[in-house]
């Protein structure tokens, strides 16, 4: 009986069973074992970025690399050119030298830039006093002479106007204001302690005058005459120079000859006139302030006293029964104003 059952069995096992085949059987694309197959091969020219650089010639050496910029003491220059030239590109062609811009901020426009500012560094004791304020005046207003080292000398000539006052006998016969110019020429040349030595000229002309009215010969019409003082002076002397921020402090005495006349009337009559001429040995001594405006010419103001050694004397009032005398050529003052030039 199991061998009626078996052989049906069997039959039906047989008939529900796959086909076997002498291939294998297929793998899973993801289950794949071995290295993938490379892709197959597109003919034709191949697509090109328009961004791309271009490529180097063959047989060029390959460029160096740029430097890591955090390392200190890298160089970011190109190596000379492994044909034997040197300083040129890596592809054998010569290589200007360029220079970055800047990253700093320009000058604003109406001012100089910051580096015409700087001046070397100097020791203390070459520095004039106020030493920012001459700075800046020497740049702002091309001053350099404020700042010039002080074991370099510094020239000035000044034309300036005059205005004197009598202090002594010219006071008994006339009135004491007059007027007048005058010139200086200064030359300072050796170093003193922040300032400068040296020597002045002086050359000036001062008049003082005053009408009076005289009786006529009609007696009906008086006639105005004119009395007059003159004075002609040329000195020389030492002179000091310091220089005090934007302006220089200028003092000194000199000593020379004056030339001294007088006119005076005494009637309507020409013979009654009395004129006296004298020369005479005088000193003078006096103070100014220079300030230079603009490359390096500017203005000065100062003042000065003057005295003449003279001995002559005048009768104060010719009329008078016992008249007194004076000496007309003394002492007297001055206070100038006008231009100076440094160079």
């Amino acid at each position: 009986m199991f061998g009626a059952v078996w052989k049906p069995l069997t039959l039906v096992l047989l008939l529900a069973a796959p086909p076997v085949s002498d291939d294998p059987a297929p793998v899973p694309a993801g289950e794949a074992e071995g290295p993938a197959a490379p892709p197959s091969k597109v003919e034709g020219p191949a697509a090109v970025d328009p961004d791309a650089p271009d490529a180097p010639p063959p047989d060029a050496p390959p460029p160096a690399l740029s430097p890591d910029p955090e390392q200190p003491g890298a160089s970011s220059s190109i190596p000379p050119n492994s044909r034997g030239g040197s300083g040129g590109s890596p592809w054998g062609t010569p290589a200007s030298p360029t220079t970055s811009p800047s990253p700093g901020p320009s000058p604003s426009p109406g001012y100089p830039p910051p580096a015409e500012y700087e001046y070397p560094e100097r020791d203390l004791a070459d520095l004039p006093f106020g030493a920012t304020a001459a700075r800046k005046s020497a740049v702002q207003r091309n001053n350099d002479v404020l700042v010039r080292p002080f074991n370099r000398p510094v020239y000035s000539i000044a034309a300036s106007g005059r205005f004197g006052t009598l202090l002594g006998g010219g006071t008994d016969i006339m009135q004491p204001f007059g007027y007048g110019f005058a010139a200086q020429l200064r030359i300072h040349f050796a170093a003193v302690v922040r300032s400068r030595f040296g020597v002045e000229v002086h050359a000036g002309h001062t008049r003082f005058s005053q009408r009076k009215s005289y009786e006529g010969f009609d007696e009906s019409s008086p006639i105005t005459r004119t009395t007059l003082l003159t004075d002609t002076d040329f000195s020389a002397g030492p002179s000091m120079q310091i220089p005090l921020g934007p302006l220089f402090l200028q003092f000194g005495g000199s000593a020379g000859v004056a030339l001294s006349t007088l006119f005076r009337p005494q009637s309507a009559e020409v013979s009654d006139d009395e004129q006296v001429s004298t020369s005479n040995f005088m000193l003078r001594g006096g103070a100014s302030i220079g300030v230079p405006v603009l490359n390096r010419h500017g203005l000065t103001i100062g003042a000065g006293v003057h005295h003449i050694f003279s001995p002559r004397e005048v009768v104060i009032d010719p009329q008078a029964a016992e008249p007194e005398t004076t000496r007309p050529f003394g002492t007297w003052l001055e206070v100038l104003l006008g231009y100076q030039i440094w160079f």
